[in-house]
């Protein structure tokens, strides 16, 4: 009789707990097919998607600082702790600094010889002319001499009496000095603005190309005039001025038989009378003080 009691109630408790337990989860499943059903429908209807932007911009802050925070902490984490990795840490980033610092210097002077390159390149390609690129070392510490001291001599085929040419943004390649002085690896340039430099020229016109002979002035405050042979010929304001190549003729203190034709200097920029002769102001396309970089002409192909 007890066990048969015992074992009824038992029997119905489990059935009760059962069928509890099925309702639970199939309620648990409708009211999860509802939601997504209402989620769906509210979504298709745009009312979720402002509530979900003004959710992302809420925690957007809290997103960027914890992304800060595990930043800072792996890099805290990377960082060495003892003064022998330090020290070895900082003397590979002076290493590192030092190589990137030649790099990019070697970069720049790069760029600075494909420049000058580029321009040698033009000036070959327009004029018939055989050129030689050279820096400027030196120029003369005083006003006494207008002499600049260039990168290239004997060796390299340098002549005394060579044109030395230069060029400036927006202006052709013009004569800016005469080779006065060679040595083995260097050689000295007397500058066309110096007192003591004096070259045979012609003046461009429209009809004709008179002779003259041009002189340095910078020691007398100006730059360059020039004075025609012909005096019946008028001179005229922006005529272009180019050497002639005959100053050997004029019988001239320095040797200046390498001096080619046609090698463009400047332009009259004005013109006065001293009696019966005429004195134009020559503006020269290359000012000689300026030039960091030159080619001497080593021949003319005729």
């Amino acid at each position: 009789m007890r066990d048969f009691l015992d074992e009824r109630p038992l029997k119905l408790r489990r059935e009760v707990a059962g069928d509890r337990g099925y309702w639970r989860v199939f309620a648990l499943a409708l009211s999860l097919v509802l939601v997504s059903v209402l989620l769906i429908v509210l979504d298709r209807r745009g009312v979720i998607a402002p509530a979900r932007l003004m959710v992302r911009e809420t925690i957007q802050p809290l997103a960027a600082w914890l992304t800060q925070r595990r930043s800072e902490l792996l890099s805290w984490w990377a960082t060495p702790r003892d003064a022998a990795t330090m020290q070895a840490r900082i003397a590979e980033l002076e290493a590192e600094n030092t190589r990137l610092a030649a790099e990019v210097l070697r970069l720049e002077q790069a760029q600075v010889e494909n420049t000058f390159l580029r321009q040698q390149l033009a000036i070959t390609q327009s004029y018939p002319w055989t050129i030689l690129g050279a820096e400027v070392m030196i120029r003369a510490p005083d006003a006494a001499r207008r002499v600049l001291t260039i990168a290239r001599g004997a060796n390299d085929g340098v002549r005394v009496g060579m044109a030395v040419i230069g060029q400036q943004p927006g202006g052709p390649p013009a004569l800016i000095g005469v080779v006065e002085a060679v040595g083995p690896r260097t050689a000295d340039v007397l500058m066309i603005t110096d007192i003591s430099s004096q070259l045979s020229v012609r003046l461009l016109q429209a009809d004709t190309a008179p002779l003259g002979l041009m002189q340095g002035q910078w020691q007398r405050g100006s730059r360059m005039r020039v004075e025609l042979i012909d005096r019946s010929i008028a001179m005229r304001e922006g005529d272009h001025v180019v050497t002639a190549g005959i100053s050997g003729a004029l019988n001239l203190p320095l040797d200046l038989a390498s001096m080619p034709t046609a090698v463009p200097i400047g332009v009259v920029e004005t013109v006065r009378q001293e009696g019966q002769r005429q004195i134009g102001e020559i503006r020269p396309f290359v000012d000689p003080d300026q030039v960091r970089y030159v080619w001497v002409i080593l021949s003319q192909d005729d």
